[in-house]
């Protein structure tokens, strides 16, 4: 199994549209790799090294209040380092996993916060 723990610190800018519509854009400004998170040995590598997994994400987000609620938009665009050739039957998998986890968790802790 693989596994990675990122460290990453994001820009946010929110904008009211209109009065019934706001739209917010998320930034990463750093990612850093932490090498054996958890344990004794727990490093954060510095931006740039380590397996590149993640090296970027950004997520856009759009809110829509209508019929009596509001509907919600995300969309999420990750950048990763291209897996080498030979290696995407094990990597790939892993690499697309990573972003759709990610937005899944997401999404699942906004809908907690808004019931």
């Amino acid at each position: 199994m693989i596994g990675a723990t990122l460290n990453t610190e994001h820009e946010a800018r929110f904008v009211n549209a209109a009065a019934d519509r706001v739209y917010s854009a998320i930034h990463s400004t750093r990612v850093a790799e932490v090498e054996g998170a958890g344990t004794p040995r727990e490093r954060e590598l510095p931006p740039g090294q380590g397996h590149g997994f993640m090296w970027r994400l950004n997520t856009y987000w759009r809110f829509l209040e209508r019929d009596g609620g509001t509907y919600i938009q995300c969309e999420s665009v990750t950048l990763s380092r291209d897996v080498p050739f030979g290696l995407g039957w094990v990597i790939k998998p892993f690499v697309t996993e990573i972003p759709m986890e990610s937005l899944t968790f997401t999404l699942q802790r906004t809908r907690a916060a808004l019931k």
